[in-house]
């Protein structure tokens, strides 16, 4: 996907946002600058087992911006709480310097576009820092680069948009796609990637044919289960024939 694309991709996630909308693309054109990536939604797993979605989020500068509309100042207290998950949650990720920014869409346009000069300046100044080493590749570049590392971490910021470019990237294979949500790496050895469900007001959903996959709090699992029992248990006996 080349940039053109991947821009228009992102900050479509907010077309029915109409003050989320101008204020993101706003910022995004006022930095004139194509050599920071921008990320919209990006996945904030919170310590109550939910998970946060950060408005746009610079993954090079280590910046957050989280736009505030009527809805957030109605429920303060909570929102709070899901700013200071995100928080605790970036820091966990071992990322010291990560900044978030509040954008209060309720104010008047001129102070919107007041606070939205302020962002800019300080993205600009960071990004000023750091421009010996800000350079926004495309995908395919990131898999290129990725196929020439000796081991992947958890903090490399690495995300694929198919299990297919998990298989040829990371372990060589020649795939053209994936119908399952699994392949076998070598022998025994096969790697799972589960499409995570989503909590809504304690409900939880399955995004994934009925299946409810839960991350842990600690990360270290994933808890899987189907809403038919039945085909729980059939997936149960497959996998122990493999």
């Amino acid at each position: 996907m080349n940039k053109r694309d991947y821009l228009i991709k992102t900050f479509s996630r907010t077309k029915r946002k109409d003050y989320e909308n101008y204020i993101l693309t706003a910022i995004w054109h006022k930095l004139d600058n194509m050599n920071i990536k921008p990320v919209s939604q990006q996945y904030v797993k919170r310590q109550n087992g939910r998970y946060a979605l950060m408005d746009l989020y610079f993954p090079q500068l280590k910046i957050g911006i989280e736009v505030d509309e009527a809805y957030h100042l109605n429920n303060h207290t909570e929102d709070n709480l899901r700013m200071d998950d995100i928080i605790s949650a970036v820091y966990e990720e071992s990322i010291e310097d990560f900044q978030v920014y509040r954008m209060d869409a309720t104010k008047s346009i001129d102070e919107i576009n007041a606070r939205i000069h302020e962002v800019v300046s300080i993205i600009k100044n960071k990004a000023a820092v750091v421009k010996t080493t800000l350079n926004w590749k495309t995908y395919e570049e990131e898999l290129s680069e990725l196929k020439q590392k000796e081991y992947l971490s958890i903090h490399d910021n690495v995300q694929f948009k198919d299990i297919k470019d998990i298989a040829n990237t990371v372990f060589g294979k020649n795939a053209k796609r994936y119908q399952l949500s699994y392949f076998r790496v070598i022998d025994k050895t096969w790697l799972w990637c589960p499409k995570l469900s989503i909590v809504e007001n304690g409900d939880t959903k399955s995004v994934a044919s009925g299946w409810l996959n839960l991350l842990a709090k600690d990360w270290t699992y994933i808890d899987e289960s189907h809403q038919d029992v039945a085909i729980a248990k059939e997936r149960t006996k497959i996998i122990w024939k493999k």
